[in-house]
């Protein structure tokens, strides 16, 4: 093999599905699958959680679902999620011993640019393959996959090279994540890094999907499904704890966030 390859094998195409509206439930959790998912964010945003770390997916992104790893997703209520899913294992990279397309330490997502269009029509003919199956169409959808896996990679090397975030966004990033449970304001947040309030709900909008508040509601609610999962603290006290003294208001806040109030969603994931 050339030093220039990149797949030593050939993926093994399992299957595509279109997401939607009428399709919910695209995405619990990843733990237990041998194969890789890809998904195309067309449209809507998304909340995903890699490794107990959170992170927001919006239209144009690629998230990447590796074998064995702990990984959870959902559409935003207000913003559902539209686009592809793929499926495929059997994946060999050169270089690459793990089979993963991400470093195990980085986030499984790829902020497409000038590349969205290119790899959204790769992904929309492997689905129309995979649907119509008329004859041929799984070399079709070999071909085509080999080629968005290439891809992929590329993009992938080149985001080492050039981080999708820029330092603000990074620092306020990792602020936030670090002391959610603290009363923070938006002027608290961008004195940290010396630029207007105005400017950083603009950048970090852009790079991270939210701004930076919404941002800090959402690493709160996700404490709060972790600890309403795996400990017996009240709503109450879980409430206090991430940062709100009045239950009533965590309460309607959560329902907001998740289609259920703390309590409901406790019995439902027990």
């Amino acid at each position: 093999m050339g030093k220039s390859t990149i797949l030593l094998s050939t993926p093994l195409f399992i299957s595509a599905i279109e997401i939607n509206e009428n399709n919910p439930n695209w995405l619990k959790q990843h733990d237990h699958a041998k194969y890789t998912k890809i998904i195309y964010i067309q449209e809507g945003s998304g909340e995903f959680i890699f490794e107990e770390k959170p992170f927001i997916g919006q239209e144009g992104d690629l998230i990447i679902f590796h074998p064995f790893c702990h990984i959870e997703g959902k559409s935003c209520i207000d913003d559902p999620i539209k686009g592809i899913s793929i499926c495929f294992s059997n994946l060999h990279i050169n270089g690459n011993d793990k089979g993963w397309l991400t470093d195990s330490t980085d986030l499984p997502i790829i902020h497409l640019q000038e590349e969205k269009k290119e790899i959204h029509s790769y992904l929309k003919v492997i689905l129309s393959e995979y649907n119509t199956k008329h004859a041929g169409y799984q070399d079709i959808i070999s071909s085509i996959l080999q080629t968005v896996v290439i891809k992929v990679t590329r993009l992938l090397k080149n985001a080492n090279h050039h981080p999708y975030l820029s330092s603000v966004c990074l620092e306020v990033k990792k602020y936030i994540e670090e002391n959610f449970r603290q009363e923070l304001t938006l002027n608290d947040l961008a004195n940290i890094v010396y630029v207007s309030p105005y400017h950083l709900v603009h950048v970090f909008k852009e790079e991270v999907g939210l701004p930076p508040i919404q941002y800090l509601i959402h690493c709160r609610i996700e404490e709060a499904k972790r600890l309403l999962k795996h400990s017996n603290l009240s709503v109450r006290e879980i409430a206090s704890i991430i940062g709100y003294e009045n239950p009533n208001y965590f309460n309607l806040l959560f329902k907001k966030m998740t289609g259920n109030p703390p309590g409901k969603f406790r019995k439902i994931k027990t």
